[in-house]
């Protein structure tokens, strides 16, 4: 792929995260609920709340998906300046956007198993979703395994085929593991209706979250955009590697908002901050040798995305500036999770609308206003997470959590 594909992978992820909000309140509320039911041993209470979250990710999705097939070519023609990286967003969303649908019901399937504690079928998904986006994207997108090249709209077809393979796999083993019965999933009426009202209340701060984490990357893209396609290129393949880096941190911070939801269901909120402890330490084990991967041999991490020797020279700097601010970063993220798992949803929109804030603040001010260097502007990566902690941090310490009741 060029320069103008590369520079759109940035406004790709953005979009898409943006899309997904809807399904991200639910399918996040839906798991801070189940491990709460876990947690007080009300496991028949568990399917009524997964069948109606099916229900509801799947109808709100095929509404996302159509939208985004329809819009993302008008709207990206009239937010970036480069007509070629405009046509590159609405390639990949020809087909991508119906993949939307499937990543929505997979996220569904793993908020239930992530709820229950039993994460280990979705190492087996996610081995399934790279290994067939892998082949999938690489096959379509550069021609090879007799596959014709489809540029960035055979990224879409691969993201399309990798989510369609990993909701079958996903929904097989759910029916040869599970004992649907034993979980009540078939059960209608008035626990079902609680529930749905429980994840409205609960995923609509969530949704909100998401939404803003989603639109400060966009503003954040708009703004580079500012700077050139260049520089636009450079950020997109930062943020490829700032998204790798971050799925050790996402993954525990999922296992927090588990383990907290649980053990406030059997009433033992007194641990929070032994578990956070334990579930940060493990997060930086294994997010640090990424990290120093990224700093002491960038042109190395980079080729992984590219093998433009420009455009590697180019991301060098800044690279290395988004690898030492993940630090920040990986403790904001499980604070903030800890922040959610209480079920304190309100609070935790708060914490991310004061840090997204400040991210999008500090890179307009150093890129339209001062005129530094990209490096300088990814520096408003770690500042904004820092903010986040020191805020997360707070609010968990005055345990106003307690007054929250699932």
């Amino acid at each position: 792929m060029g320069t103008p594909e590369l520079a759109a992978i940035g406004f790709i992820d953005a979009v898409a995260d943006t899309a997904i909000v809807p399904v991200v309140g639910l399918v996040e509320a839906t798991q801070i609920l189940v491990a709460r039911r876990v947690g007080q041993g009300r496991a028949r209470a568990i399917g009524p709340i997964f069948g109606r979250t099916l229900l509801l990710v799947g109808l709100v999705s095929l509404a996302v998906a159509l939208s985004l097939r329809l819009a993302s070519g008008p709207v990206a023609e009239r937010l970036i300046s480069s007509p070629e990286v405009a046509r590159s967003v609405e390639d990949f969303f020809r087909y991508g956007a119906w993949g939307i649908v499937f990543f929505a019901l997979n996220l569904a399937y793993s908020s239930l198993w992530a709820g229950l504690g039993r994460t280990r079928i979705l190492v087996g998904a996610t081995l399934v979703l790279v290994g067939v986006n892998l082949v999938v994207s690489i096959g379509l997108i550069f021609g090879s395994l007799g596959l014709p090249a489809l540029g960035i709209e055979g990224a879409g077809i691969g993201f399309l085929g990798a989510e369609l393979v990993t909701f079958a796999f996903l929904s097989i083993e759910t029916a040869r593991r599970l004992d649907l019965g034993g979980i009540g999933l078939r059960r209608h009426g008035t626990e079902a209706d609680t529930s749905t009202r429980v994840i409205a209340r609960l995923g609509a701060p969530i949704g909100l979250q998401a939404l803003v984490e989603a639109l400060r990357w966009v503003v954040f893209f708009l703004v580079i955009d500012r700077l050139g396609e260049d520089a636009l290129a450079w950020s997109s393949l930062v943020y490829a590697c700032y998204a790798l880096f971050l799925i050790p941190s996402q993954a525990f911070a999922e296992t927090a908002y588990t383990m907290i939801s649980a053990s406030l269901g059997r009433r033992e909120g007194g641990g929070i901050a032994l578990l956070l402890r334990a579930v940060a330490w493990r997060a930086f084990a294994i997010t640090l040798p990424l990290l120093a991967a990224a700093v002491i041999f960038p042109d190395v991490v980079l080729s992984l995305f590219t093998d433009d020797p420009e455009l590697v020279s180019g991301a060098r700097a800044s690279l290395r500036a988004m690898a030492v601010g993940m630090l920040a970063v990986v403790a904001a993220e499980i604070a903030l999770a800890a922040v959610f798992g209480t079920g304190d949803t309100d609070a935790g929109l708060f914490v991310e609308v004061i840090m997204s804030g400040t991210l999008v603040a500090w890179a307009a001010v150093a890129a339209l206003v001062m005129g530094l260097e990209l490096p300088y502007i990814w520096l408003s990566l770690p500042f904004a997470a820092g903010v986040g902690l020191v805020l997360s941090g707070i609010w968990l310490r005055t345990g106003r959590w307690r007054r929250v009741v699932l």
